[in-house]
């Protein structure tokens, strides 16, 4: 009978030994247990995003969190590389964006918020978007996706130059530019308004080096009203005129229209400010009246975003 109980004793503690062992691997995560297998799991894949930032903000990335977009999934993000385990097998579109202030995203398109007047925003935050690329996650294998972000919104610089002294004949002056489109598909950069849309110059009086065309004024300072705009594009059917709006100390106002000739063309391909530059002057003291000299356009220097 002492035989009997000895075994029945050994037999119990076998069995409460096994029963810890099992115990303890159902709580082993599977990338710690090298004999973990579960044969659903097997059956699913993983995506390795890499974000390229080399052409946004002189390379650096946001220091805010950017969203990544896996099909229908979207994901809260702060790093250049991430990894998504346990995806189904199946074919994925992917794109990652940075949603700045000023524009709103809603079911791929990006809207540009409006001013207190209606107007478009003059400088709204800059918008980071990602190429929209195809992938296919396979089961049981690492997919990876390099994705190279690029700017959707872009700096223009509105320069007027003046002869010196013009300035005192001038008490202010305002402006508008139209045809500046207020949304666009983020997958695909397609202009989605189909109307035309009003950005007004928050032009301000300054002292600058001159950069037009009037050789006699190369190498001075001269007075300039002078503004930075943020567009995200132009509507093609549009030449987008810009009018301005001067006021002189006499009290009298002309209006003058610029067409600027589709010169903002192509901006969204663009990753350097664009600068627009025009001469005026004003005829002489007894008729106050200003001519357009000329205008030209000039592309360089990267922009710095805020």
């Amino acid at each position: 009978m002492k035989k009997h109980i000895f075994y029945i004793l050994i037999g119990m503690a076998a069995m409460f030994s096994l029963a810890s062992c099992v115990k303890d691997k159902l709580y082993l995560l599977p990338e710690d247990d090298p004999d973990y297998f579960n044969p659903d799991e097997w059956k699913q894949g993983t995506m390795v995003v890499r974000t390229d930032w080399s052409r946004t903000d002189q390379g650096i990335m946001p220091t805010d969190e950017y969203y990544l977009r896996l099909n229908d999934e979207t994901y809260i993000v702060s790093d250049a590389t991430n990894t998504f385990r346990h995806l189904h097998p199946e074919d994925y579109k992917v794109i990652a964006y940075y949603d700045p202030t000023g524009i709103t995203i809603a079911d791929n398109i990006a809207t540009v918020d409006n001013e207190a007047d209606g107007t478009l925003l003059r400088m709204p935050g800059m918008l980071m978007v990602s190429d929209y690329k195809d992938a296919k996650v396979t089961r049981g294998d690492t997919t990876y996706v390099d994705l190279t972000m690029r700017q959707l919104v872009h700096e223009v610089n509105v320069i007027i130059y003046m002869r010196p002294g013009d300035e005192n004949l001038i008490s202010n002056i305002t402006g508008s530019i139209d045809g500046i489109a207020q949304a666009v598909d983020i997958t695909s950069g397609t202009v989605t308004s189909n109307y035309n849309s009003v950005i007004t110059l928050p032009l301000t009086l300054k002292y600058v080096d001159y950069n037009g065309k009037d050789e006699s004024l190369k190498g001075q300072q001269v007075p300039a009203y002078e503004c930075t705009i943020r567009i995200i594009d132009i509507i093609e059917a549009s030449s987008q005129p810009m009018e301005l709006n001067i006021v002189y100390n006499d009290g009298s106002e002309e209006k003058r229209t610029v067409e600027l000739e589709n010169i903002l063309n192509n901006i969204s391909k663009k990753d350097d400010t664009t600068y627009v530059e025009l001469d005026i002057s004003v005829d002489n003291n007894t008729n106050i009246r200003t001519s357009i000299i000329d205008w030209h356009v000039v592309d360089e220097g990267h922009h710095v975003a805020h």
